[in-house]
């Protein structure tokens, strides 16, 4: 009884082991086959993804890039199979690519250190930048007049006081510039002070913490190695002057640049957040960063609800479509409604929003974007790879239908159909702004092979290395053409700046200023008080490049710069009179026009050696400064 009631002894006959070895064979074979089908099930997209990137970047015809654009679709439908997703798009039930999703990564004190200090770097090196763009005349420009005249400049304020409608340069929705004006008239410092050396600190603060944000909530491993490759691409990579990482510290007190480079990120965030995690705060952030948004730029008009309309069909395909008119909702109804107001409530040249600008051909919007060359090549991997190279789950599927949308966009003739339907082809060519590109190329630097220790060991030293050289050898930097400087400044020359608060300190009649075209630029961004004769030729295009009032302002731009060929004396002395300018300053090296000033009438009121020598000149001619040819 006691041999019965005793536990059975193992069972370790020799039939019994043939059995367990025989299962332990079948085990392995089924990791091999699962390992051979999970390669031959990533080897389309990562192949597709590379013959895309190669096409797109290298390729110089039309049929490359039709190729290109077709293997780019190939490479994000394919690696959207590859993923599979079990339960519900929220929470931590969804699995794709074959692991459990991971959000809800928090920041450890190690990350947070240097995150702090990477930020507060780049807000003092971002003042230090001096990098001209010729858009300041209208940013700055604005904010100085809200500050000095304490009102909104609804309409014209570049060539006339208000006289002309605003045009494509000064849409109504946009606020940006008057925050930083009203911020500056009560603080009573100069708006462009303001702006350079307080919101342009402050700004750099905030895009950095809002790449880290995204970083951490995509990354699937190492962030911070993620982070500063991803920061290194931005730095090395924006030497030209509208491609995507120009937008960051060279221009981030303009508010299109804080929207791509901060808000996008930011709304990727709080879209994984809601998805993950179903949390109203997140969706409740969406809103007020959609608000913010349009108050930045008129560019989140279109970008905000392509983006939002690219998560909704991503849902409604994942068959949640409570999630896809919430997510819709939230990130593009107010965009949407703001802009059909403005529509609506406004006429005639108020009406016109960036109609002078061609559509750019499709390799030009990559190139703005995402470069050509070996540059192009490492950034297409990124975008067209990018579902196989983020954290399982949201990220993946939120990329993979970006990534297919901007790659539909840039099919030939789909942006200039939109052009045709919205009338914003002067930034259609920004539709890839709603990718993180930056994240893309960072987190090639983190790419891990499966099942390959030693391999992964030198490719965690040899990628990162690899791809910051490329960057520097092959990029241009942010400080290209000798523009850092060894303080803080306005970002415009110095000699310039002189020159123009010296011709506000003169006696000169009441009336336009004409002024060599830099010097003119510069007024705006100095003062109201001085009005100028051209603040900048390309806003002239909104009232007509072949009027009598373009023409004449783009002949005294020239004979004021002393231009080869110079023009006729009679042909300037009527151009004087017909807009009315009430006083002339030259440069001294200007010696065809200055020649020229006793036949013109022009009297002699002041003068100033060099450098920035200038002789100013009052006019014979008289009326209001307002009127023009």
């Amino acid at each position: 009884m006691a041999d019965a009631r005793a536990p059975p002894g193992p069972r370790t006959g020799p039939g019994h082991r043939r059995r367990g070895d025989e299962r332990v064979a079948r085990g392995g074979d089924a990791r091999r086959r699962l390992g051979v089908a999970a390669a031959a099930v990533t080897a389309l997209p990562i192949g597709a993804a590379t013959g895309a990137a190669l096409l797109a970047a290298l390729g110089t015809d039309r049929l490359t890039w039709w190729l290109a654009i077709a293997l780019g679709v190939v490479a994000i439908v394919s690696a959207w199979t590859s993923l599979r997703v079990r339960g519900a798009t929220t929470g931590a039930d969804v699995t794709v690519g074959g692991g459990p999703a991971t959000g809800g990564a928090v920041t450890t004190p190690v990350q947070g250190y240097v995150v702090l200090a990477v930020s507060l770097a780049a807000a003092y090196f971002a003042t230090l930048l001096a990098r001209v763009s010729l858009d300041d005349v209208f940013y700055v420009g604005k904010s100085v007049w809200v500050a000095e005249r304490d009102q909104i400049p609804f309409r014209d304020f570049l060539f006339t006081e208000g006289v002309l409608p605003g045009g494509t340069a000064n849409p109504p929705i946009p606020s940006f510039e008057v925050l930083i004006g009203a911020l500056a008239r009560v603080l009573h410092v100069h708006a462009a002070s303001v702006t350079w050396y307080l919101m342009l600190p402050v700004l750099a603060v905030f895009v950095i913490f809002a790449l880290w944000r995204l970083v951490l909530r995509w990354a699937p491993r190492r962030p911070l190695l993620v982070f500063g490759v991803a920061l290194a691409y931005i730095l090395l990579v924006a030497g030209a002057p509208d491609v995507l990482n120009t937008y960051h510290l060279p221009r981030l007190t303009q508010g299109k640049s804080v929207f791509v480079h901060g808000l996008v990120p930011l709304a990727w965030v709080y879209l994984t957040d809601f998805l993950e995690n179903r949390s109203r705060r997140a969706l409740a952030l969406l809103v007020l960063l959609s608000v913010a948004a349009v108050g930045l730029t008129t560019t989140a008009v279109i970008l905000l609800p392509l983006l939002a309309a690219t998560v909704a069909a991503v849902l409604l395909i994942m068959r949640r479509p409570r999630e896809a008119v919430l997510c819709f909702a939230a990130a593009a109804a107010y965009p949407l409604l703001s802009g059909l107001l403005t529509r609506l409530t406004t006429n005639g040249l108020d009406n016109v929003v960036a109609t002078y600008t061609e559509v750019q051909e499709p390799r030009v919007v990559y190139e703005f974007s995402l470069w050509l060359g070996v540059l192009g090549v490492i950034a297409g991997v990124a975008m067209w790879g990018s579902p196989l190279l983020l954290r399982r789950g949201v990220p993946r599927l939120l990329s993979a239908g970006a990534a297919l949308t901007v790659t539909l966009l840039l099919v030939p003739g789909v942006l200039v159909l939109g052009a045709e339907l919205t009338g914003l082809a002067a930034v259609l060519w920004r539709v890839p702004w709603i990718l993180p590109v930056p994240l893309f190329v960072g987190l090639l630097a983190a790419i891990r092979l499966p099942r390959l220790t030693w391999p992964n060991h030198a490719l965690a030293v040899a990628l990162p290395v690899a791809l910051v050289l490329a960057f520097f050898n092959l990029g241009e930097p942010m400080w290209t053409a000798n523009v850092l400087q060894d303080k803080p400044s306005w970002r415009m020359p110095e000699t310039r700046k002189n020159v123009t608060f010296w011709i506000t300190r003169q006696d000169l009649p009441d009336g336009l200023v004409l002024a060599p075209t830099s010097v003119m630029r510069a007024m705006p961004q100095v003062t109201t008080r001085v009005r100028v004769v051209m603040a900048r030729d390309l806003y002239l295009t909104d009232y007509g490049m072949d009027t009598q009032f373009a023409k004449d302002r783009l002949l005294l731009g020239a004979f004021a710069d002393g231009t080869e060929p110079i023009p006729p004396v009679a042909e300037v002395d009527a151009a004087l009179r017909r807009v009315d300018v009430a006083a002339v300053c030259l440069w001294r090296t200007n010696k065809a026009g200055n020649d020229a000033a006793p036949a013109l009438g022009l009297v002699k009121v002041a003068a100033r050696k060099s450098p920035g020598g200038m002789i100013c000149y009052r006019t014979t001619t008289s009326g209001p400064a307002a009127s023009g040819g």
